[in-house]
């Protein structure tokens, strides 16, 4: 059973909102997308639902389901920095629709020669893993745990910032 969600914006962003989906286009501004957004009301000012998209399917109770946002379309999302004892890790994502089609390590550990090597023969095993799981649910390399748990962490982030999961 899928969840309802209702998003309340303020009358101009229905309208905003409205035109863009009659239009075909994602709205940029962040308050009228209806992804994990609500703007919140005054007293006093008009506050209206945003239209209903149909989704092909209803509700247990009878009632209908509203379909999820669409994921952007493709994009670069960066990932969190995650630091360790051995030196912050970084990842950037790219993605077409749903799908992950690259993960890039921005920064890896770095704190001695050792560190930089260890994560030098990690990082293309991690990315390996990322694009064939499509999620950050991935093995650790073994001899490089601490690159690896922050390289899923980061992963996470910008699968989160992304809305890919």
């Amino acid at each position: 059973m899928r969840k309802a969600t209702t998003v309340l914006v303020g009358l101009a962003g229905v309208v905003t909102l409205s035109a863009s989906w009659a239009t075909g286009l994602t709205p940029k501004h962040a308050a009228v997308t209806g992804v994990h957004v609500a703007s919140s009301a005054k007293a006093g000012t008009p506050v209206a639902a945003a239209p209903p998209r149909p989704s092909g399917g209803s509700q247990a109770s009878g009632a209908p389901s509203k379909a999820a946002p669409p994921a952007p379309r493709s994009g670069t999302v960066d990932g969190a920095v995650v630091d360790t004892q051995y030196g912050s890790v970084q990842v950037r994502v790219s993605f077409t629709g749903p799908k992950i089609t690259n993960v890039h390590a921005l920064k890896l550990t770095d704190s001695s020669g050792t560190s930089v090597s260890i994560s030098a023969g990690a990082a293309p095993i991690l990315r390996q893993e990322a694009l064939a799981a499509q999620s950050s649910q991935i093995d650790v390399v073994s001899g490089a745990t601490y690159t690896s748990e922050a390289y899923q962490q980061s992963l996470q982030a910008a699968i989160d910032a992304a809305h890919l999961g």
